[in-house]
């Protein structure tokens, strides 16, 4: 029997989008993260800001990207465990391949060399996502 996910995925933006490329050759590149969470219990959606910044060690480029997924989840969850598990683990999971596709998809057009990020672990962001979630009430 199939169960049906706690979320549902619904929409995927980026709201905020720079790049600075200084120089071409190879790159060490960082990546971090800076993640919120907004639950608006009245419309059962979960919002998740996920700022990535992408850069080189040695200050050839750097990329700030900032998004905003919206997930669904159904009237009757239990919101506390959703903060717990859902929210904070399979969102960003969700999330991350489309943010590391307009990365791909950003550099490509932009004449640079095209940025494939590694597929990445998101798991370190459970804490630090989990201390940023509000609940907006209406």
């Amino acid at each position: 029997m199939v169960k049906e996910a706690k979320i549902q995925f619904q929409n995927f933006v980026v709201s905020e989008s720079h790049i600075v490329f200084r120089e071409p050759g190879q790159y060490k590149i960082s990546v971090n993260f800076n993640p919120e969470g907004f639950i608006l219990p009245n419309l059962n959606q979960f919002h998740l800001k996920l700022q990535i910044l992408v850069k080189d060690e040695e200050n050839k480029f750097d990329i700030d990207l900032k998004s905003i997924s919206i997930f669904t989840y159904d009237p009757e969850a239990d919101i506390e465990d959703l903060k717990t598990h859902f929210f904070v683990t399979n969102a960003p999971a969700i999330t991350f391949p489309y943010l590391r596709s307009y990365i791909s998809a950003l550099t490509s057009l932009s004449g640079m060399p095209t940025l494939t990020l590694p597929t990445l672990n998101l798991t370190g962001l459970t804490d630090v996502l989990r201390e940023n979630i509000i609940v907006i009430e209406d």
